[in-house]
């Protein structure tokens, strides 16, 4: 499983909101293209992103796709496979408070502040949904 730098997860973070394109840069110039899948999967619901995290083996960038969108069997493989931050940051996504408590506490702060922009994203009264159109293949 790919290890991920504090700097990539806000790059990630950022592709939430109204003006992605120098995070989406960033992510691309770095070889991280399946951080950029993953925000299109959760935020449009792609089936191309879905299935190009898997051919391309992002098994674990899958899983948390789908547990964000409520997959419990996509969370029960994250903690199969020792993915706790990536299980905890998508039980975070859906307001579980103490998934949250569990990352700040850990200091994975950058997995907190993701959980919490996705779910600043999918409120209704959000300002910064609708603006980012994924990358066309």
């Amino acid at each position: 499983m790919k290890q991920y730098s504090g700097e990539a997860i806000r790059k990630m973070t950022e592709l939430f909101g109204p003006t992605p394109t120098a995070a989406y840069n960033w992510l691309m110039e770095r070889d991280c293209r399946e951080l950029i899948e993953t925000v299109a999967c959760i935020k449009a619901g792609r089936d191309a992103s879905f299935k190009w995290l898997v051919d391309n083996r992002f098994y674990e960038l899958a899983a948390f796709a789908n547990a964000v969108m409520g997959d419990k069997d996509a969370f029960r493989w994250l903690m199969q496979n020792k993915s706790l931050f990536w299980a905890a940051t998508a039980n975070a996504a859906n307001k579980d408070k103490q998934a949250n408590s569990w990352l700040r506490q850990h200091q994975f702060l950058v997995y907190a502040e993701l959980a919490e922009t996705i779910i600043r994203f999918r409120s209704d009264d959000s300002d910064i949904s609708g603006y980012y159109k994924p990358p066309v293949n």
